[in-house]
């Protein structure tokens, strides 16, 4: 899954629910932020790779890290089971 900013806005990789239980993300260009829906302070630079497990995609926002400088971030992952859904209880 990948996603080029068009604007300073900030954006979702995934707008549906999008469980999964372990994936690398990828900042490919430009430094970006990331945070949740109501702000996205923390920066992370270019090839820079975070890991995240037991995560909804949704609920993860990001947005350049300077004006202008358009990011493009990159996602690979493993899927969440139904059975690691039912064991986290979502």
């Amino acid at each position: 899954m990948r996603h080029t900013a068009t604007d300073d806005n900030k954006f979702r990789l995934s707008q549906n629910d999008l469980w999964f239980r372990d994936a690398n993300i990828h900042v490919e260009t430009n430094a970006a932020k990331y945070g949740d829906t109501l702000q996205q302070e923390i920066q992370i630079s270019t090839t820079d790779i975070l890991t995240f497990q037991d995560f909804n995609l949704s609920d993860l926002f990001f947005k350049n890290a300077a004006a202008g400088s358009n990011t493009t971030i990159t996602l690979n992952g493993v899927l969440m089971t139904d059975g690691r859904k039912k064991e986290l209880g979502v």
